[in-house]
């Protein structure tokens, strides 16, 4: 009788400890579609989502990003950063069904443009010129568009999102 209850409580550890490191869903994270955090990433910016879609692609060079398809409209994508989950996610998952958690980052993609147009347009010391070339000027997104708009320059901005929990469904 000992080792039947050994042997099943054995069994209970093992099922409950799953393969892939998964969190639970994080319930402060809001329910989003993918095209609406895409649409408009400013206004989420640093907050906890949560989302589904189709993974569509896993990297294979350095397997520390996926890219998320929205299953309704595939014109929508988000791009995932995949942190301390890159072992759990493989290409062979490509085409599953996945519910992501995670933190929404925007990026400004062209703020080289504001260097070149320091460097080149602008008089200044030393100092305000390393300090500019070393992308120490910006302290917010917010504040890089905004001087991007002053120079006359569109923003491109790129959202990703930072992982902090998934489940295939």
């Amino acid at each position: 009788m000992k080792k039947a209850l050994i042997v099943l409580f054995a069994a209970a550890i093992l099922t409950s400890c799953g393969t892939q490191p998964q969190q639970a869903a994080d319930t402060e994270a809001e329910d989003q579609q993918i095209s609406a955090i895409v649409s408009d990433p400013l206004a989420l910016e640093d907050q906890a989502v949560r989302f589904e879609g189709i993974i569509s692609h896993v990297c294979r060079h350095s397997g520390d990003k996926m890219r998320i398809v929205q299953e309704s409209d595939d014109a929508y994508s988000i791009l995932v950063m995949l942190g301390d989950f890159a072992t759990a996610i493989d290409p062979e998952m490509e085409g599953q069904k996945v519910m992501v958690t995670g933190l929404v980052k925007a990026e400004v993609a062209n703020l080289d443009a504001l260097q070149e147009e320091h460097v080149h347009g602008e008089d200044c010391d030393h100092e305000e010129e390393q300090a500019h070339e070393e992308g120490d000027d910006c302290e917010s997104t917010q504040e890089a568009i905004a001087r991007l708009k002053e120079k006359g320059i569109d923003p491109d901005i790129r959202v990703v999102v930072e992982m902090t929990a998934f489940e295939l469904i």
